[in-house]
């Protein structure tokens, strides 16, 4: 499975998050740990997240991280191939990510 998209729906979500807060690379990469070409990379979806970056990222951002995580669109023309319990799984945080969004309203 290419999973390119991932990583590119990613960090676009990091990206906007970050202008939204007036945070430059460099702030957010010395706030997370990271260079500040890291910072880039993943923002530019070169780079992969391991989940402890992807966590720090979503904290310092405060975001949610299941209303981060990108998703396929599982009923479009361009399925991508997951397995079953991958699929059953990206549905399960949709279904949560949304309860808990409306608790908060």
């Amino acid at each position: 499975m290419n999973s390119e998209w991932v990583y590119k729906e990613l960090g676009q979500k990091i990206r906007e998050r970050r202008d939204d807060l007036g945070l430059t690379q460099l702030e957010l990469a010395q706030k997370i740990g990271l260079a500040r070409g890291s910072v880039a990379n993943i923002e530019a979806g070169r780079q992969s997240v391991l989940l402890h970056q992807f966590l720090t990222l979503c904290s310092v951002l405060d975001l949610d991280p299941c209303l981060v995580l990108p998703s396929p669109n599982i009923e479009s023309e361009e399925q991508i191939e997951m397995p079953e319990n991958v699929r059953n799984a990206v549905q399960k945080l949709k279904k949560i990510s949304g309860k808990i969004g409306s608790e908060k309203s």
